[in-house]
């Protein structure tokens, strides 16, 4: 990709060109309870992981088994995604490519299958504390909360469309829902359309296909560092946790 610099080139600039990012996951079995973190050629062929949740204390955890897909009543339910990209994003695009209900392919006029794709997480009413932990490292019980489904900032796209996010960024979270036929995101009549009540069928499937440009950083200060969202993770397992960073936080617009 092309990058055009400003007098002094890369050195005054501290920009360097970037590096293309292509992941395609495979999500099969909207009924829930499959373990996302083992190699299973039946059930995510090729995408061990990404699978998680977020805990009433506003931890993202993977420390889980998939969720049903049904969208519920709220919209918020399914099984959530988190894509960590190796460095921070300058622009990403999340497609639909393909989606199947009940062993069946979805054409484009379908919209069954959708996807929320969000820079913040939520799954059901639990949101993703932003500033987990504190100055000094302590967890801090007044960190704010993102709830981006509730406060309506996310993307939804249906069979063949795209989300195209054009702001730096470490991670994506993508939440897969199940709807009812329709084909419809509003109902003049009533608002959002709500969720399917029908059960994930076993052989429900998408293929998403994630592209992007990656940023070369370079070493940032640490003097703003106690002040930069962070948000905590629970690995597989459950014992082993780590610090998110270089995310971003609940505001007007996130989550």
């Amino acid at each position: 990709m092309a990058r055009n610099y400003i007098l002094g080139g890369q050195a005054g600039t501290q920009l360097q060109a970037g590096k293309p990012f292509f992941k395609r996951i495979a999500r099969i079995d909207g009924t829930g309870g499959v373990n996302r973190n083992v190699v299973n050629t039946l059930k995510h062929p090729d995408s061990v992981g990404f699978t998680c949740d977020i805990t009433a204390d506003g931890e993202i955890t993977f420390d889980i088994s998939s969720q049903p897909w049904v969208a519920s009543g709220n919209r918020n339910s399914g099984e959530l995604l988190m894509v960590e990209f190796p460095t921070t994003m300058r622009s990403v695009e999340i497609n639909l490519e393909e989606s199947w209900v009940a062993g069946v392919k979805q054409s484009a006029a379908d919209s069954e299958i959708r996807l929320k794709v969000m820079l913040t997480a939520q799954r059901s009413t639990n949101g993703q504390k932003t500033h987990f932990f504190d100055a000094d490292g302590n967890p801090d019980a007044s960190s704010p909360i993102a709830k981006p489904i509730e406060n309506g900032n996310y993307i939804e796209v249906m069979q063949g469309e795209t989300a195209t996010i054009s702001s730096r960024t470490k991670v994506v979270f993508i939440l897969i829902q199940k709807f009812a036929p329709g084909g419809n995101i509003l109902d003049p009549a009533t608002g959002f359309v709500n969720g399917s009540t029908a059960a994930g069928h076993a052989e429900d499937a998408v293929s998403i296909l994630i592209t992007g440009v990656l940023d070369h950083e370079p070493t940032s200060g640490g003097s703003q560092a106690v002040n930069e969202p962070n948000s905590k993770i629970i690995e597989d397992g459950g014992a082993d946790t780590r610090t998110l960073r270089k995310i971003w936080g609940a505001a007007d617009g996130i989550g």
